[in-house]
């Protein structure tokens, strides 16, 4: 059903109902955007499809331009506000599918997925998007952002045709070492001491051991709840796991087993499409340097030859900020022509166009 509404009025919909959603799928709802929001209306038709593997049923919404297609065709994965995203590329002439995450209503198809099922997923979307007449097939896009970056990454790895894409503070360090600076970072805002500090470092370490190192999903829960039982620190109330019992559950979980393996830097080296990271100089838990230096590295021993890493101001973690939508806009415009664009002949795009504006620091490859 094809219909004329209010873009931004229902996403606001969704975000306020993604408020009320158990913890795993609020995390990236901490921070408003830094975008005004505008009153703006297009076509938007809500659809769903299938992921083939599983056949997983998945929904979305896709908003098309007014002008005539076929479009270029980008699908968004992010559980933050994606209007000021989705408005400035649907104007741009881009067909876009903001598709709901699986475990939208109910948490536990989300912790029962691992990362190769939530990249079927994104693969479902593309599929999808390839499917429809507005939009044209071999122009296609990814753009993830926060903790939906790592199946994108691997959808992409696995896609035949190469898919340029977008990934906004994807995790450049070991799943370990990102969850154990994500819960330092929390504890030093809740003014922990150094001894509570050490002690969590060590609780963090077993509850890795654990997760990584016990197939069982039973006995791996109940040497969690073992362990948390005899800890002399929890870990810091947090929107991505339950503070009870419950929490053991979450880290049992083929979800959490997948995070905690996550090695980012082998991934990067895997791609061979166009590729753009964002990170804001903002965003918390992100010893800047050493991040920066593991996705360098992960793309340089890869076969992509065109990959550009970009340090913006602000945060691109939970939030699509003015500098974070334009530099993904004028990123996607040096690559990706929309119809207006190809009927122009002075257009040219001859190798890597470089880096966007507005980064404070720079590396393309």
């Amino acid at each position: 059903m094809l219909v004329v509404v209010c873009f931004r009025c229902v996403r606001l919909v969704v975000v306020l109902v993604r408020t009320v959603l158990p913890a795993a799928l609020a995390v990236a709802l901490s921070g408003p955007s830094a975008v005004a929001q505008m009153p703006a209306s297009r076509a938007v038709e809500a659809v769903s499809y299938t992921n083939p593997v599983d056949g997983t049923r998945l929904t979305g919404w896709l908003a098309l331009p007014g002008t005539a297609g076929p479009h270029p065709g980008i699908v968004v994965l992010s559980i933050a506000g994606t209007d000021p995203l989705v408005d400035r590329l649907v104007d741009d002439g881009y067909a876009v599918l903001t598709p709901e995450r699986r475990g939208f209503v109910d948490v536990e198809p989300l912790l029962r997925a691992t990362y190769v099922d939530l990249s079927h997923d994104a693969l479902a979307a593309l599929d999808f998007l390839r499917s429809r007449d507005e939009v044209d097939p071999g122009a296609l896009v990814l753009i993830a952002q926060g903790d939906d970056t790592p199946p994108a990454m691997l959808a992409v790895v696995a896609s035949a045709p190469a898919i340029p894409l977008v990934l906004l503070a994807p995790p450049a360090l070991s799943g370990v070492e990102t969850f154990r600076l994500e819960q330092r970072g929390a504890a030093l805002r809740d003014r922990a001491r150094p001894d509570e500090l050490e002690a969590l470092d060590r609780y963090v370490e077993g509850i890795a051991e654990v997760v990584l190192g016990e197939s069982e999903p039973y006995l791996r829960a109940y040497r969690l709840e073992s362990l948390r039982s005899g800890s002399p620190v929890q870990l810091p109330r947090s929107a991505a796991f339950p503070s009870d019992e419950r929490q053991m559950h979450f880290f049992a979980s083929p979800l959490w087993h997948d995070r905690l393996a996550f090695e980012p830097r082998e991934v990067f080296a895997r791609l061979r499409a166009r590729v753009l990271v964002l990170i804001g100089s903002e965003d918390a838990n992100t010893p800047m340097e050493e991040y920066l230096a593991s996705v360098r590295s992960g793309l340089e021993a890869g076969p992509t030859t065109d990959a550009t890493v970009c340090l913006l101001p602000g945060r691109t973690r939970h939030a699509f900020t003015e500098e974070g939508v334009s530099a993904i806009a004028e990123w996607l415009s040096a690559r990706v022509a929309t119809r207006a664009e190809l009927r122009a002949p002075s257009m040219e795009r001859v190798g890597s166009p470089g880096a966007p504006g507005g980064c404070l620091e720079a590396v393309d490859r």
